[in-house]
């Protein structure tokens, strides 16, 4: 059998955001956000969506509505889609990746000249200042690397503005990844988008209160990979560091999403393990 969705129903909360997903995408915009929540908007979505198709206006995906989604492009799962992933266990963590070194983020993007503030004088205890590059032939290291593009795959996603920063040269497989995402049909998994860019340490690591002085990139363990514009977090609410990932079926779960991800060299921070588990984070890996 395959899902079938109702206000009030007994729903799956990924299918809903599926449903909510391809309302949007057919211009139904009414749904508001996309957030597993099978209400008073979806089910007037789905009204809408049901005159559109010229079928019985119950307000339910119920057979006939799915019928004609389906033929528009909608993907049907067996009702017991998620119920197999949970036992299969995972996703798998990866043997040939890892999240990469100051070395290796060195080699790969760059090394930068930074300095911390003094606490009072920062949005957030990890925030650092970059300047320019560790041999002084660039002045202005994020100028240089980081660039602002457009990701047309996040435009449904709460919190994003049509930017994506990142480093120049991990944007070509930032944007492979998203659209291996989109043909593989599970963009309705990505709910909310909260940054890539991000000059700072890693939660926690920040040395203290007081100002320091220039430090070099490759000499900090402690840095974030934000801070190179390698990574990017994703439906943090359900997913915090610390927290186990929200599970398949369950709202905000990205667990489907990393298969595809680790193919594209990009390793998931569900797979760091310990207190350091960060299920929103996906990052450049190193091999």
């Amino acid at each position: 059998m395959p899902f079938l969705l109702s206000r009030g129903g007994k729903n799956v909360i990924t299918e809903v955001q599926r449903w909510q997903y391809f309302l949007r995408r057919q211009g139904i915009s009414q749904i508001g956000k996309i957030d597993g929540d099978f209400g008073q908007l979806t089910e007037t979505g789905t009204r809408f969506f049901q005159v559109q198709a010229g079928i019985p206006t119950t307000g339910k995906l119920d057979t006939r509505t799915l019928q004609a989604a389906a033929s528009l492009g909608y993907t049907v799962l067996p009702d017991d889609h998620y119920e197999q992933l949970k036992q299969a266990g995972g996703p798998p963590k990866p043997t040939n990746l890892r999240s990469p070194d100051a070395a290796t983020r060195d080699a790969s993007f760059g090394c930068f000249k930074f300095v911390q503030l003094p606490i009072a004088n920062r949005d957030r205890p990890e925030r650092i200042v970059i300047r320019g590059s560790c041999d002084g032939a660039v002045a202005d290291w994020v100028a240089a690397n980081i660039v602002t593009v457009g990701m047309p795959q996040l435009e449904l996603a709460d919190g994003y503005t049509g930017r994506f920063r990142c480093h120049r040269q991990a944007e070509p497989l930032f944007r492979t990844l998203f659209e291996a995402w989109q043909k593989a049909d599970l963009l309705h998994l990505i709910i909310s988008y909260a940054g890539a860019f991000d000059a700072r340490y890693i939660k926690g690591g920040s040395p203290g209160d007081a100002a320091h002085s220039a430090r070099l990139s490759r000499d900090v363990s402690s840095l974030s990979n934000h801070a190179f514009g390698s990574a990017f977090d994703i439906n943090t609410t359900q997913n915090w560091i610390g927290n186990t990932p929200a599970d398949y079926g369950e709202k905000g779960c990205v667990r489907e999403l990393v298969g595809i991800a680790n193919k594209a060299s990009i390793y998931w921070g569900g797979h760091f393990g310990g207190t350091r588990v960060d299920g929103m984070h996906f990052e450049i890996a190193a091999s």
